[in-house]
């Protein structure tokens, strides 16, 4: 500790390294602490056997998301459009759709039903109003999972698919295991139900060139030996003008301020002298995170969409549930990708580190039911299980009942010199890249707001 840094920022992924290059360029001293040997957090790419990449996190971006875009615009980073020219598969009981556009063209009392359900999901998310949805309304919905609120207000099969895959995709859980406040706010901070689930102009638009953890690799990169990797931070100490951060087998960092820039689960983990208050503790003890496993198969050529298929698919049997086309449009290779998990399988067992063999086995399988046996001409299969990432407590929003409504204010609300960031912390567009920008330049803000009252008063 031979010298104390304006800000300590602990965690390396899209938020933290925001944060950092926010006050790098505003003329602050910075560091950057993480515990893992990488950086980008939940942002991941993968190289395949060829050498294109695919994204193993984060990966689709949305025209709304403007923070996240001005970034991107600023590195010169370039977008994918997401492939969406030809028809999408439903298949539930033996039944298939073919549809073009963003929802299924079910039955007409399917289709009545699921209209219904979202157009009602949209209000409750517009009378939620202005974050960080407290009061009694708010407290009311998250009383209830979505699960509990899906029971009385959806009919159909097909509909209930349709919320059970956009629950399995967004959040990593059942619709029992989510606040239905959670749901909604997610909803309203992604402008609107279709706009979470749209491809033309919605959430899944576009993808970043080169990968998604392209990004927080420039970051990093223009932050240069200020990112500290490898560094765990187990302990933070508060006096009344510093903060000591402690890590194994690393030297004490001090710092004026501190910005954590973490899910609330993640950061439980830290020990804290003096103890958070207990509003703070409590949000971070009752906090959860979705996670699973995300695979690609790759090919010498995309063929599904010789077959007018955009390689999007839903289905209501199986372990590949949901697919995706995230073709590299720079190679002509093709790459179909799909999410696992105990949301969507029936079978448990299939998920554990030593099946794999037989879970890449059963998801071939699924994928040639929907697409036909050219499935079987992969060239590369990548998996990666986010269950098993270390310091990371999971990858997707997911919070229960009971925690949001009264919680909420905690996950901004600064504790002495300590302040908060991550992608969960951010009004609009948690749980996306967009919320982890935002988030970050809050927190960054904050920090520059207190170090120039810190220099008014000496």
């Amino acid at each position: 500790m031979s010298k104390t840094v304006d800000a300590a920022i602990v965690g390396a992924g899209l938020s933290g390294l925001v944060s950092a290059y926010r006050l790098q360029r505003a003329g602050a001293d910075v560091v950057v602490l993480e515990a893992k040997d990488r950086v980008g957090g939940r942002l991941m790419t993968s190289a395949s056997r060829s050498g294109i990449g695919v994204d193993s996190g984060g990966s689709w971006v949305g025209l709304r998301q403007q923070a996240v875009l001005a970034l991107l615009e600023e590195f010169g980073i370039g977008l994918v459009p997401q492939y969406a020219d030809g028809v999408n598969l439903l298949r539930i009981a033996g039944r298939e759709y073919r549809y073009q556009g963003e929802i299924p063209r079910l039955r007409p009392h399917e289709m009545l039903d699921l209209g219904r359900a979202m157009w009602v999901l949209d209000r409750i998310a517009k009378r939620l109003g202005a974050p960080p949805w407290t009061g009694d309304f708010a407290a009311r919905v998250d009383e209830r999972s979505l699960g509990a609120w899906m029971r009385r207000n959806v009919r159909t099969a097909a509909s209930r698919l349709v919320l059970e895959m956009v629950t399995a995709a967004s959040f990593g859980c059942r619709p029992t295991e989510l606040s239905l406040l959670t749901f909604s706010a997610h909803v309203h901070g992604s402008g609107g139900l279709s706009d979470l689930i749209g491809v033309s102009d919605g959430a899944l638009a576009y993808r970043i060139a080169g990968g998604a953890a392209a990004l927080p690799a420039r970051l990093a990169e223009s932050l240069g030996d200020r990112v500290r990797l490898g560094h765990a931070v187990t302990g933070i100490e508060r006096h009344a003008d510093h903060v000591i951060l402690t890590g194994p087998g690393r030297p004490p960092v001090r710092a004026r301020r501190v910005i954590v820039a973490a899910d609330p689960a993640t950061v439980a983990c830290i020990a804290h002298r003096p103890a958070l208050p207990a509003g703070r503790a409590e949000l971070q003890r009752r906090w959860q995170m979705g996670s699973g496993i995300k695979a690609h198969v790759v090919y010498r050529r995309p063929w599904w969409r010789e077959r007018g298929l955009t390689g999007a698919a839903i289905t209501d049997a199986g372990t590949a549930r949901i697919t995706f086309d995230v073709s590299p449009p720079e190679t002509g290779e093709g790459v179909l990708t799909t999410f696992l998990g105990l949301p969507v399988s029936d079978d448990p067992a299939l998920l554990a580190p030593e099946a794999g063999d037989r879970r890449r086995q059963r998801v071939l399988e699924d994928l040639a039911a929907l697409f036909g046996p050219d499935v079987w001409t992969f060239e590369d299969y990548i998996e990666k299980d986010w269950t098993r990432e270390s310091w990371q407590s999971g990858c997707l929003l997911r919070v229960p009942t009971g925690v949001l409504s009264v919680g909420r204010p905690w996950l901004t609300e600064p504790v002495g010199a300590l302040h908060w960031a991550g992608s969960e912390s951010s009004h609009f567009g948690e749980g996306h890249m967009d919320g982890a920008v935002r988030a970050g330049t809050r927190a960054a803000e904050e920090v520059l707001a207190e170090l120039a009252l810190k220099q008014l008063r000496t």
